[in-house]
This record gives structure tokens, C-alpha cells and sequence, in this order.
């Protein structure tokens, strides 16, 4: 196949609007839970705001398993497979936790809620580990590796679409039901709203184009499951290592800071339009400085953008959380400031875990590797961050330096695997090699046998690794050449 065509941006989005509608509601409906813990906490977990937590948590547990088996659902019959799957289980879980009994209709009722609640997080917590791996995988195939931050940039700008309407959709229930009705049958209505976008993006994936990247790799393996799951965990367990560290800052942000953040500051006192005003700032802000983040990654490269973003987490994280913790009771009008405009910057500069994440990877095993990597990592950053945070939350200062913390490890995970890399004892770059971590002009930690070009065919690997010594480099600087020409 020759070079993808370097579409504009726009383009992408009106050819693949399925995927990117597909997630933003896959993230509407997964963070529902998190706006609504406190009548959740009342209906299914008698007032236990740890266990209720923990309850959340349980979608994450399932993550690393959703995100291998339909990763390798997509590697072995197709992306387009593993996306349809993705997207009929997400809607399922999410509409289905509307119609549960509680405990309000009895104690067996209430046990069986339970149970069903459990159930049908892990079958949200599986079909969101491969929809992150199989749509991610998808857009690096087919656009163009000049933009392909630019591009990639679509997939966090609609998640936090749908993570900002479902901060709107719950938050407004509440102004528009009453704290009464919220807690008798109102905190039904935003899980049950999700049947209509959600049918509809369902319908539109029927629809795409296949990866032809893929559909390349299929002719020429025809490996099983079995050995294919065994090539990734001899041959790149590394780079899920390196992976699982990646995820960490922008987990525990999302999940500790911001997510955890708003139900703390409700528990606190602050009325629900504040709530609302610092939560659709900061994804506004997060939503709006996302093209520049994009340029920026395309320009410097994805580990530049993590570790700078990393370590700034590490240094201003916890001081940012006391004086939002702080202003909640004294300046409920400075909480928003900070929280809007602080985790607003954290947000959008940690995106771009998911393309070094996703350039980790060679695209015979990419789908089933970032699944695993991924979903590991938010599961253990992200999922039990606001459990953690809860119980730790009697003092000012613990939650906030967890977050800063989980910066710190993003940042040194990228750091040394960058110098594994200049040692040749790892690979990190499998679409582009360039940038990469681009400083004063040039790549900072290349792959000894890097190629200088940066115009590497999206999907292809950016550096030979089957391959060794000169000859590889000479058959991929031929195989650019004949792209140029």
C-alpha cells in the first residue's frame, strides 16, 4: 500500500464520525456512575461512600480483559469487528443500570440490584477497554503520519464531550428534578437517555472502511489468537511496562482530581451550579487548547509532551488541590478558577498518552498490546484513584500529593524508557520515529538503528525490528523513496 493521503483534519471527522460519536457517548456512559456516587451510594450501598467507590472500581478491574480479548477480537477479524462489539456493550450496560431495582423496593431487590450493577459494570468496564485500543488503533491506521497527533487528538476531544455531558446531564437532572426525586427514581434518566446517540453511532460503525493496514497484515499472518497473545507478552512486554507507566498522570487527573474532585466539593457544600460551571470549564478549556497540544506533539513528540506535562503534575499537583480544597469552603468563585483553568492544562497536555501508547506497538499485535497496556494502567491509576482519595481525604494534602506523585511516574517511565531506547534495548516508536522527543532541533534518544526520515507510512513500523543491521535501513529509505516518487 502506498502512503496514506494527507487529508486535512476535518475529513477525518466526516468520514469516521461513528467512531468519534461512538465515543464520545462510550464516555458519557461510563462516567455517569462517578456524577451520580451519592444516590448510587443511597440506593445500592446504604451510605458507604468507600464501597460505593469501590463499586466503581469494578469497571476498571475489567478493563485490561476487555481490552485484550477484543484487541485480539480486532486483530485477528478486523478493527471495524472489534469497534461494533465495543459500542453494543457499552450501550447495554449503560441503559440496563437504569431499570435495576434498588433498595428501596425491599432488601432481595436491593440484593439483586446489586448484583446486576456489578455485572454490568464489568460487561461497561470490558467493552471500554476495547473500544480505547480498537478506535485509537483504527484513526493511527488510516490517517497520515505529518498530522498524526493533530488527527489522534479527535479521540480525547471527544471523550471529554461525552465526560462533559455527563457532568451536564447529571448535574442539570439534579437542578431540574430536585435532590428528592433524585434520590427516589431522577438519577435513572441520564443512564436511560444514552439508548438513542448510542443506537445511532451503533448503525453508523456498519458502515466504515476496514483498516487497509490491517487487512495487509492478515495476508501475510495467518497467526492464531494463542500465538499471537504469546508474541506480544514474549516480544513486547516492555513496552507494556512502559505503556502502563504512560497512563498513569492523566488517570489519576481524570479520574482522582477531576472526577472525584466535583463529588467531593458537592459533599462539601458546593451547589451544583458552581459544580457545573468548573466542570464544563475545565472541558472546554481542555477541548479548545487540544489542536495546539496537537501541533505542539507533531512538532516536539509525544514523550516530549508527557514528561514536560509530567512534571509539571509532579511540582504543582498538590498545592493546586489544597487551595481548590480550600476555596470550596472560603471562595467558592476561586475553586472554579483553579479547578477549571489547573486540571484544564494537566488534561490537554496529558493527552497525548494515548499515541505513545499507541506507537508502541507493531501492527500485527498493536490492538491487543495497547488494550492490555492501557487498560492496565487506568485500571490501577484510574479506577481505585477516588476510592484511594476518599479514604485518604481527612487530611488537605494526601490526595493532592497522589496526584502529584502519579505525575512523577508518567514522567520518569517516559525518561528512562527513552534511555532504554538510545541503548537499543527497546523500541518505542512503530508509526513515526520522528519526533519523538525532539529537543533544541533534533531526537534526543533515537533508536540506534533509527531511520533520519520522519515520513514513515502510518502503521508500518518506524524502525526495522524483525529485521537487523544495514540492509533493514536500506529497505525502509527505499520504500520511502518509492512513497515519494
Amino acid at each position: 500500500m502506498g502512503a496514506a493521503q494527507e487529508r486535512p483534519v476535518w475529513q477525518a471527522v466526516k468520514t469516521y464520525w461513528s467512531l468519534l460519536l461512538g465515543n464520545a457517548l462510550e464516555w458519557y456512559e461510563f462516567c455517569l456512575y462517578s456524577f451520580l456516587e451519592p444516590y448510587f451510594e443511597a440506593n445500592f450501598f446504604q451510605g458507604s461512600a468507600v464501597v460505593t467507590w469501590l463499586g466503581f472500581a469494578m469497571t476498571f478491574i475489567a478493563r485490561p480483559f476487555g481490552g485484550v480479548v477484543l484487541g485480539m477480537v480486532g486483530d485477528l477479524f478486523g478493527r471495524k469487528v472489534s469497534t461494533f462489539l465495543s459500542i453494543f456493550g457499552m450501550l447495554g450496560g449503560t441503559v440496563l443500570q437504569g431499570l435495576l431495582p434498588t433498595f428501596q423496593h425491599g432488601p432481595v431487590a436491593g440484593t439483586i440490584g446489586v448484583s446486576f450493577l456489578v455485572f454490568l459494570r464489568l460487561l461497561q468496564g470490558i467493552s471500554a477497554g476495547g473500544e480505547i485500543a480498537s478506535v485509537t488503533t483504527y484513526i493511527t491506521e488510516v490517517c497520515h503520519p505529518r498530522v498524526l497527533a493533530r488527527t489522534l487528538v479527535l479521540m480525547p476531544i471527544t471523550s471529554n464531550v461525552g465526560y462533559f455531558l455527563a457532568q451536564l446531564v447529571s448535574f442539570g437532572a439534579e437542578e431540574f428534578f430536585g435532590e428528592d426525586s433524585m434520590h427516589s427514581w431522577g438519577w435513572r434518566v441520564p443512564f436511560l437517555l444514552a439508548v438513542f446517540p448510542g443506537a445511532l453511532a451503533a448503525l453508523g460503525r456498519r458502515s466504515i472502511p476496514e483498516s487497509e493496514l490491517f487487512l495487509e497484515a492478515k495476508v501475510q499472518s495467518s497467526s492464531s489468537a494463542v500465538s499471537k497473545t504469546r508474541q506480544l507478552l514474549a516480544s513486547y512486554w516492555p513496552q507494556i511496562i512502559v505503556g502502563f507507566g504512560a497512563v498513569a498522570a492523566v488517570s489519576v487527573v481524570l479520574y482522582g482530581g477531576m472526577t472525584w474532585g466535583l463529588v467531593s466539593m458537592k459533599k462539601k457544600g458546593l451547589s451544583s451550579s458552581f459544580r457545573i460551571l468548573a466542570g464544563c470549564g475545565a472541558n472546554s478549556l481542555v477541548i479548545l487548547m487540544a489542536p495546539l497540544v496537537g501541533w505542539v506533539t507533531d512538532m516536539r513528540g509525544a514523550a516530549w509532551v508527557q514528561t514536560f506535562a509530567g512534571l509539571c503534575m509532579a511540582v504543582v499537583g498538590m498545592p493546586l488541590m489544597m487551595m481548590i480544597e480550600w476555596s470550596v469552603v472560603y471562595s467558592p468563585w476561586s475553586a472554579v478558577a483553579l479547578y477549571s483553568l489547573g486540571y484544564s492544562l494537566f488534561g490537554a497536555f496529558l493527552m497525548m498518552h494515548v499515541l505513545q501508547v499507541v506507537e508502541l506497538f507493531p501492527v500485527e499485535v498493536r490492538n491487543a498490546g495497547v488494550g492490555l497496556s492501557y487498560n492496565i494502567g487506568v485500571c490501577i491509576f484510574g479506577g481505585f484513584a477516588p476510592m484511594v482519595f476518599e479514604a485518604v481525604s481527612f487530611t488537605s494534602w494526601l490526595p493532592g500529593l497522589l496526584l502529584a506523585l502519579s505525575g512523577l511516574v508518567t514522567a520518569l517511565t517516559t525518561l528512562v524508557s527513552l534511555r532504554f531506547q538510545s541503548m537499543g534495548k527497546i523500541q518505542l516508536t512503530h508509526l513515526r520515529h520522528e519526533p519523538y522527543f525532539r529537543c533544541c532541533g533534533r531526537e534526543s534518544f533515537p533508536f540506534p538503528l533509527a531511520k533520519k526520515s520522519g515520513s514513515t507510512e502510518p502503521g508500518q513500523d518506524a524502525c526495522p525490528h524483525k529485521k537487523e543491521g544495514i540492509q533493514s535501513v536500506v529497505e525502509v529509505e527505499m520504500n520511502d523513496l518509492a512513497v515519494v516518487t
